[in-house]
């Protein structure tokens, strides 16, 4: 059995200085070798404001890119890009789509994920 554990990390926030910090922190994870999760097994979850950052007009979009590129799974809350005028179609390349944010992350939870609250 592998000691690997899967992690999902949450993001909500729509101010920019906190989306940098928390692509600062996925970074640092991602580049730890000794965290027993490898990229394939973390999933960003952002919901509510924050979606606007994983647009591919974003300031920051090539840092998702990055982490995408590196393995991490990225995914939008249609709800919140409903909510907050933004579509699907104008994420960035690679960035997934889910129905609920916040029903993704009690869902992957209940898989036995490991919950990291970012910012």
């Amino acid at each position: 059995m592998s000691s690997d554990q899967r992690v999902v990390i949450h993001v909500t926030s729509d101010e920019s200085g906190d989306w940098r910090m928390a692509l600062r922190n996925l970074a640092n994870l991602v580049r730890d070798d000794s965290v027993s999760t490898p990229p394939s097994m973390m999933r960003l979850v952002v919901n509510g404001p924050a979606v606007r950052f994983l647009l591919a007009s974003a300031p920051e979009a090539d840092r998702v890119g990055t982490m995408i590129d590196n393995g991490v799974a990225v995914c939008a809350c249609e709800n919140s890009l409903d909510r907050f005028g933004h579509e699907a179609a104008a994420l960035a390349e690679g960035v997934e789509t889910i129905p609920s944010g916040v029903a993704e992350v009690v869902r992957t939870q209940h898989r036995g994920a490991n919950y990291l609250k970012l910012p």
